[in-house]
This record gives C-alpha cells, structure tokens and sequence, in this order.
C-alpha cells in the first residue's frame, strides 16, 4: 500500500538518485488515493453523528460499501501493475536504510551475547 503514496510527478529523487514514474503508474496511484480520501470524507462529514439513524444506516451502509468496492477494484488493479514498478523503486531507495537497520541489529545482539559471556 504504501507505493500508492508516492507524489504526483515524473521522476522522484531519493538520496540523490532519481527514479522514473511511468505515466501509467502515477494515474493509478492518484486513482487509488483519490478513492481513499472518498471513503475518509465520507465517514469523516460529520452527518454520521448527526443524521445517522436507524431508518438511515441502510443507505449509509450501501454508500460505505460502494465506496470501499471501487477502492477496491482500484486497488487490486495497482497491486496487478503497478506494484511491481513502485515497489521496485522503493525497495532500492530503502535498501542503505534496511542495511544499517540490519548493522545496528547485529551490532546489539554481538553486544548482548558478550555481556552474557561468563569468563571461567
């Protein structure tokens, strides 16, 4: 999911080196995103408070879920292709992030495993 928030533009820069969004991807993570904010706005318009009532959560249920349908047909056509795509290009912008993830990790655990070394 987190490839759908990439911004909308041609090319985006991560530590200095550039990536190139095809035109086809950033359509469909705007598309994806707008579908999102549909679902936010409507749970978030305040009338859910205010007129949400026994003889209205029907139509307000059926709205909820026709929202979230389209998001979801969005959704699984941004897994199917253009996924492979961002995902690619955020998997090799966060790999020197991962390594030092990966570093400090081993570094802790070398340290614990001399903390508890007994001496004989």
């Amino acid at each position: 999911m987190r490839t759908m928030f990439f911004e909308k533009c041609e090319s985006i820069q991560i530590d200095g080196n550039e990536y190139i969004i095809s035109n086809g991807a950033m359509v469909d993570m705007w598309n994806c995103k707008e579908a999102i904010c549909e679902i936010y706005n409507y749970l978030d318009d305040g009338t859910m408070e205010m007129n949400l009532t026994f003889e209205t959560f029907t139509s307000w249920k059926k709205d909820l879920i026709k929202f979230c349908k389209e998001w979801d047909k969005l959704y699984v056509k941004h897994i199917k292709g253009t996924y492979p795509e961002m995902n690619g290009h955020h998997t090799k912008a966060m790999l020197p992030l991962a390594n030092l993830v990966e570093a400090n990790v081993n570094f802790h655990n070398l340290e614990n495993m001399e903390k508890n070394k007994k001496e004989y």
